[in-house]
């Protein structure tokens, strides 16, 4: 699975210039408003440009992109704070879909996913909490993301014998129940119960791995693309909070003379630069022996978690007052990183993985 860099340069330009014509601040605020708290027309644009295609395989039509393709997208993503379900739906849901589906169920729901008809959400790290009988799905998740607009949920569930199945639910029956909710940054999430709902299951894995394997491996390429979309919106805190103390003015200089400031963004600069070089790194180790995967996965989701929220910290101090309105974007910036240090295991999480991984490998 692989991309070269022409075309991962060739997306990450597309996305950006998107973006500037139809994705402003002010334009998110609006989107925010709408239904599932995103826009279905962005939604189908992404699907025309293709950039919902990006995970399929290239006998499916898609482009097989890589770890470094999802992470330049996400990284845009990041800077734009973008709303619209592309990493849950478009990378995830289509990963896991290719590699355990089959035959017509793999063809329909990948045509689906790829041209943005069908949203799925993933709750693949609750197995413990839903329960499978006879392919009846039983159990309650809390706080899905986009499961408020999903038409569809991948959920992974052990059966009487312990073992990990991933089901596909329709939402639309009746034995589903979902509760909505807005997350801290204002992306849409939905609490769900399932009482003996009807399941498909996707049970053929075609890479070698099982279930459980395939699984694990999808939450370290989540935290690596939620790796890319902190470098992102770590780059757009850093040159705002840069821009905003060249203009500011203090006892008539502006803020960017004073030294100790200077420093302070020197500090920033540094972690940017980290946070890139550590992503960089955990998106080669995904094709690599798992331990070691683990670890560098989990040690850069760690170091970029607190790294984003240092940032986010430092930008809502050095903008003042300013930096906690709901009208200046550091604000939605701060949330979103709040947020993202909460997904797919978190920095705690993450950092003990790191510790124990390293302990084993010496």
């Amino acid at each position: 699975m692989t991309t070269d860099l022409e075309t991962i340069g060739m997306l990450r330009n597309s996305l950006e210039r998107y973006v500037e014509d139809n994705y402003s601040f002010l334009q998110r605020l609006a989107l925010m408003e709408e239904e599932g708290s995103f826009s279905q027309q962005v939604w189908s644009d992404l699907a025309e440009f293709g950039f919902l295609s990006l995970c399929l395989p290239e006998e499916d039509g898609g482009l097989e992109g890589d770890a470094a393709a999802v992470g330049a997208l996400m990284e845009v993503a990041g800077q734009a704070l973008i709303q619209e379900p592309f990493l849950m739906s478009a990378v995830l849901a289509t990963r896991l879909v290719a590699r355990l589906a089959e035959g017509e169920q793999r063809e329909r729901l990948l045509g689906a996913l790829a041209s943005g008809e069908m949203i799925l959400g993933c709750a693949i790290e609750q197995a413990a909490q839903c329960q499978l009988e006879d392919r009846r799905l039983s159990g309650r998740i809390p706080l899905v993301m986009h499961g408020d607009a999903a038409h569809g949920l991948l959920v992974a569930a052990r059966d009487a014998a312990g073992q990990t199945h991933l089901c596909l639910v329709n939402t639309d029956q009746p034995r589903v129940q979902r509760i909505a909710a807005r997350l801290l940054d204002g992306r849409g999430a939905a609490t769900v119960s399932f009482d003996n709902a009807e399941v498909e299951l996707l049970a053929s894995p075609n890479n070698g791995l099982s279930v459980e394997q395939n699984l694990q491996l999808l939450l370290d390429e989540a935290s690596v693309a939620l790796c890319a979309e902190a470098c992102g919106m770590i780059a757009a805190l850093v040159q705002t909070t840069n821009e905003y103390l060249k203009v500011r003015k203090q006892f008539g200089k502006p803020l960017a003379v004073n030294q100790a400031l200077q420093h302070r963004m020197a500090d920033l600069y540094l972690l940017q630069q980290e946070a890139q070089a550590l992503t960089a790194a955990a998106q080669q180790a995904l094709g690599g022996p798992e331990q070691e995967r683990a670890r560098l996965v989990s040690g850069a989701r760690a170091y970029i978690c607190d790294a984003a929220r240092q940032v986010a910290n430092e930008a809502v101090q050095l903008h003042g007052g300013l930096g906690i309105t709901e009208e200046l974007d550091v604000s939605h910036y701060f949330r979103r990183v709040m947020l993202l240090n909460s997904l797919f295991g978190g920095r705690d999480r993450h950092f003990l993985r790191f510790v124990e991984q390293s302990l084993t490998a010496a």
